[in-house]
């Protein structure tokens, strides 16, 4: 029995260094495993940043304009053959020869679509958007006495770049450039203007106006994560616009008010909208160029409280010509590709005449890679 008590003895204290080095080492592993375990992500959250995303949008909707394009024309004198100025409009000092105003609002159907390519560094974005548009006098009182039919077509390109400079976890440095591209067609038929200035009556069959601007913008803003599912953008924002109207030469006719705010002739108001008797009034052709540079500021809001739901607003103020402009727009995905995404817009007019207000919805769909 002594042997095998000593043979026994003899193994325990052999292996006993052995299994304390074991019980040291276990648990520095286990510790270790835990840390490495709380600070992993997984491997899609983690590197999903880091990846491109591609996105596109298509949708339709509705929109609303307020416009108040000022036409320049001239009274071509049938007595004297002198062109005068009957004193109409004259409002805007563009030209010697006299304007008229066509306040106009109208509503019609838009349709859009929007590329974008993104990661966590860079977003590349390019935009399209079509709208048609039936417009009618805005409402102005009875006097002056306004009337036309009028349509307008007009073609929106947005070309945007940014680039995202992480500062620390809670904030960047966003530095964006973007090139705003619109371009309008407007016709109005059947024109017949009253004014209380000279007590006159002016008629077109039609007047026809191209219009175009063109932003370039820069921006800077510094996007904060303080809060959870939040992203709050506040930015700077200089532009350089340009804007330039094209009026096409008409012909019409000009009409005293004598009988009690009636026409002396009539008759030569539906002459001049059938293109009969024309002559003695014409819309003057016209080129002309604003060019404007002022700063803006803005906030933008990101809220992204679920995987399939993202909520972005951006507001703007031009505190030089005293117009906001808000956009807004609520997706929610179905799946990882596919998605709805309702939006909307709220512009007033800055540098051209023209007010917009709309809405769209549509599919939206999204790859990552």
């Amino acid at each position: 029995m002594k042997p095998i008590l000593r043979s026994l003895s003899l193994i325990l204290f052999v292996i006993s260094p052995l299994l304390a080095q074991t019980a040291q080492k276990e648990p520095t592993n286990l510790t270790q495993n835990k840390f490495e375990g709380l600070n992993s992500k997984p491997e899609d959250e983690a590197t999903e940043k880091e990846r491109w995303r591609f996105l596109f949008y298509a949708g339709a909707g509705k929109a609303d304009i307020q416009t108040n394009p000022n036409i320049p024309f001239a009274h071509l004198d049938p007595n004297t053959g002198l062109i005068i100025n009957p004193g109409i409009g004259k409002r805007t000092g563009l030209t010697s020869a006299g304007t008229t105003n066509f306040p106009s609002e109208g509503s019609g159907t838009n349709q859009g679509t929007v590329f974008t390519l993104a990661n966590d560094k860079w977003l590349f974005a390019y935009g399209y958007t079509s709208i048609d548009l039936k417009m009618s006098p805005a409402n102005q009182g009875m006097v002056p006495i306004q009337s036309f039919d009028s349509s307008s077509e007009h073609v929106v390109r947005n070309i945007r770049v940014d680039y995202t400079q992480k500062i620390s976890d809670l904030v960047s440095a966003v530095f964006s450039v973007r090139q705003f591209l619109r371009t309008g067609n407007y016709e109005w038929n059947y024109v017949l203007e009253t004014t209380s200035v000279s007590n006159h009556y002016v008629a077109f069959p039609k007047i026809q106006v191209n219009d175009q601007m063109k932003i370039n913008i820069y921006s800077l803003g510094f996007k904060f994560n303080f809060f959870k599912n939040w992203e709050i953008e506040p930015y700077f924002q200089y532009r350089d616009a340009r804007f330039y109207a094209n009026v096409f030469s008409t012909v019409g006719v000009i009409q005293r008010s004598d009988n009690l705010l009636l026409p002396s002739d009539p008759a030569a108001i539906g002459g001049a909208w059938a293109y009969q008797g024309l002559g003695s009034t014409y819309a003057l052709p016209l080129y002309n160029s604003i060019n404007k540079e002022f700063g803006n500021v803005g906030l933008r809001l990101q809220y992204n409280p679920y995987k399939f739901l993202f909520l972005r607003t951006d507001v703007r103020r031009n505190p030089v010509l005293a117009a906001w402009e808000v956009r807004g727009s609520a997706t929610v995905f179905f799946n990882k590709y596919f998605g709805i995404t309702l939006g909307g817009i709220y512009a007033e007019a800055e540098i051209n005449p023209l007010s917009l207000r709309g809405w769209e919805i549509g599919p939206t769909f999204t790859y990552l890679f």
